[in-house]
């Protein structure tokens, strides 16, 4: 099975850690007690620490006819890489199995839609449209 790795936009990390920091920094402002702030790092510190965890921890891999798709022990899914239809480019901010914001999309069956970050998206795709040449490439144009 070849196993590809996301794509990361440590933006995705960077943005919450930066709204943690200004809780955190709010809280010793507003003199609130030590135990409290050091409980409250502790919860947004675990938080950080899940989303760098699916951050490092999603991939895709495919074998001979079967995409697979993990986020962590969070996310899996197995698509029959027969039912796809197209891959475009995609760049939507809606939660999906895609450690970056640089995104592609794949359409399968008449209305199902993955949203993906390989790293390497344009091999990704062509291995594709190897197992299924009746995928529509808009990646490689």
């Amino acid at each position: 099975m070849k196993t590809y790795k996301s794509k990361i936009s440590w933006g995705l990390l960077v943005v919450p850690m930066l709204l943690f920091l200004g809780i955190i920094v709010s809280m010793i402002l507003k003199g609130e007690e030590p135990s409290g702030i050091l409980t409250t790092s502790g919860i947004l510190l675990a938080v950080c620490l899940f989303i760098l965890y699916l951050l490092m921890n999603t991939e895709y891999g495919m074998d001979a006819d079967t995409l697979y798709v993990k986020s962590g022990f969070v996310y899996r899914k197995h698509l029959d890489i027969s039912r796809i239809t197209s891959v475009k480019k995609a760049k939507n901010i809606f939660s999906a199995p895609a450690a970056s914001l640089d995104r592609i999309q794949l359409t399968y069956d008449k209305f199902g839609v993955l949203v993906l970050s390989p790293k390497d998206k344009e091999n990704f795709v062509k291995d594709l449209v190897v197992i299924n040449p009746n995928i529509k490439d808009y990646v490689n144009p």
